[in-house]
């Protein structure tokens, strides 16, 4: 019973919110993509009981970070697909704006990894209609409408996803090696924004229809 009243005491809407917060804090502090529930609850304040309370298992407090997250970065993608500007434009954003979420949040890739092969199915399957339905579909618009306008070649957007959110992702993915490749000890803003620069470049490369 005492028990049952220190949680009912606990439960307010904040504490959920502060529950996730915690997590993806102690996501971003490690290499890899798992954190004990007395981690969570230390980091949190809150009483280890209410993930379960909230969330059901760590697994569903793990699958609430990646949709926090997945709301405001694809409510940003198609706020962006459907602006008044070229497709060009709309690409160099779309890749600087991956590689700051990454920057600002490195978890995201391993964490999203780790619930595919980790999670269960239906995680899995969660995974798919948060991040890559959003994601394809913005990319047929714009190559779409870089075909329309003579910019790009008609390339596969389903090839082009890979390719250019498999650039922006690896360099977090393998921060680890940052020492040995780039000669300096962590990723810094200024190496972040010439990798997206590298990348756009790259990517353009290969998509923009020739003269």
């Amino acid at each position: 019973m005492a028990l049952k009243s220190r949680l009912e005491k606990a439960v307010r809407p904040e504490s959920r919110l502060a529950l996730i917060s915690a997590t993806a804090q102690l996501l971003s502090e490690k290499s890899i993509p798992d954190t004990s529930l007395s981690e969570i609850a230390v980091r949190s304040g809150l009483n280890s009981a209410l993930i379960k309370y909230y969330f059901g298992s760590k697994e569903g407090l793990f699958m609430a970070v990646l949709e926090r997250d997945a709301e405001a970065s694809m409510e940003a993608l198609s706020e962006l697909v459907d602006m008044p500007i070229s497709a060009e434009q709309k690409l160099k954003i779309h890749i600087k704006g991956i590689i700051n979420t990454y920057y600002r949040s490195p978890y995201i890739n391993r964490l999203i990894n780790y619930m595919i092969v980790q999670g269960q199915p239906a995680s899995a399957q969660r995974v798919a209609e948060i991040f890559v339905e959003p994601m394809i579909d913005a990319y047929r618009r714009i190559v779409s409408q870089g075909v329309d306008e003579g910019r790009f070649r008609s390339v596969d957007p389903g090839m082009l996803y890979y390719s250019t959110v498999g650039a922006c992702e690896h360099i977090f993915y393998a921060s680890y090696s940052i020492p040995t490749t780039l000669g300096i000890e962590r990723l810094t803003e200024e190496t972040k924004q010439a990798y997206a620069q590298h990348v756009i470049d790259l990517c353009f490369g290969g998509i923009l229809a020739k003269p």
